[in-house]
């Protein structure tokens, strides 16, 4: 608990458990951060309660039926007082006296039963901050899981296109089949060899078109599958680096639309590594910079830039990310980290920047 490292901490105490917890962390342990604002009531709601519990447990040592008894005594109002007075030490006293006090008539409900419903609150508090953690770690299970099933979404999607462009292609062939068939027949029958001449040259134009037409579906089927690997590639090996602003994550102009702030439907499907990068630092906030490269006027990259800043937090919020921990901001073309004098320098340029702020 923060409240546990605060002001008054040992130095050499707070030395000790440091290390312990480091050690904890390379043992593969991990450690959470937990407030528990009402744990500094904690000593003076025992200061009650314990002189009242010692109060009324410590009652029965009498000198009768318990402990020490005194050897000189009157009569057996005497006895008790005696016997208390030489059997118990100063400490003890003093809490039977603050116990006796705090539980006496008028009293009662002013100290006694306020300190109880404290330790009650301290207790709840802790069971509450417990029940939280345990609700945040399904949360994050549900999203492996969601992220796991869109991945096989595309997989099955795949799949189909390929059986879809098998179907075709074999479908190419029994028309290329056909039209051999119906040229053997026309070689057959002299008769009919004009009309079965142009019948097959016309079948085997079809079943060409129809090849070409597979193939073209082919590839496109292969350029739209190999675009949305590379994209997916890309967006997995995105990496952050600390920097002097803090965290950095960078999205380059892949992601969009060329010229545009929309963002491409491959990558919203695929974002789930930039929303999992914040998610890891959930108290801090979140600088989101669009930059563009120095094509086009100022003022017009300083738009785009803005636009693309924005429309990344508005799919972080949609994913879960809270605005209020988010800022957009678009910078246009003032910050480059490469030369504008050749396409792979202006690629650099016109990029997102995620940073988690120190």
């Amino acid at each position: 608990p923060r409240e546990y490292f605060g002001e008054g901490m040992d130095d050499d105490v707070r030395a000790v458990i440091d290390a312990a917890l480091d050690t904890y962390r390379r043992l593969g342990a991990t450690t959470v951060a937990v407030e528990l604002p009402n744990s500094k009531l904690a000593i003076p709601a025992y200061y009650v309660i314990a002189p009242a519990e010692a109060s009324s447990n410590l009652s029965r040592f009498d000198g009768v039926r318990y402990g020490h008894r005194a050897a000189d005594y009157t009569d057996l109002a005497d006895m008790y007082g005696k016997s208390r007075a030489e059997g118990f030490g100063g400490e003890v006293k003093r809490r039977i006296l603050v116990g006796t006090y705090v539980l006496s008539h008028g009293y009662y409900d002013a100290y006694y039963l306020q300190a109880q419903k404290l330790r009650r609150l301290i207790a709840e508090e802790q069971w509450l901050q417990s029940q939280i953690e345990q609700e945040e770690e399904t949360a994050h299970n549900l999203e492996v899981d969601i992220s796991k099933t869109e991945a096989e979404i595309s997989r099955h999607d795949a799949e189909l296109a390929r059986l879809m462009l098998i179907a075709q292609q074999e479908e190419a062939k029994r028309a290329y089949d056909r039209a051999n068939e119906a040229e053997k027949l026309a070689e057959q029958s002299q008769k009919e060899a004009d009309l079965a001449k142009q019948q097959t040259e016309a079948a085997k134009r079809y079943a060409e078109a129809q090849a070409e037409e597979a193939d073209l579906a082919k590839q496109e089927a292969e350029l739209a599958l190999e675009e949305l690997e590379s994209l997916k590639r890309k967006l997995n090996s995105i990496a952050s680096k600390q920097t002097d602003k803090g965290l950095v994550m960078t999205l380059g102009d892949f992601v969009f639309d060329s010229g545009k702030s929309s963002i491409k439907q491959q990558a919203i499907d695929n974002f789930s590594k930039v929303v999992e990068f914040i998610n890891t630092h959930p108290d801090k906030k979140v600088r989101i910079e669009g930059h563009t490269d120095s094509s086009g006027s100022a003022k017009l990259n300083l738009r785009l830039s803005q636009e693309r800043a924005e429309a990344v937090k508005a799919l972080l919020i949609k994913n879960g990310i809270e605005a209020k921990q988010l800022e957009a901001v678009g910078m246009g073309e003032d910050f480059p980290v490469a030369e504008n004098t050749t396409e792979d320098g202006k690629a650099k340029n016109r990029r997102v920047e995620i940073i988690i702020l120190q």
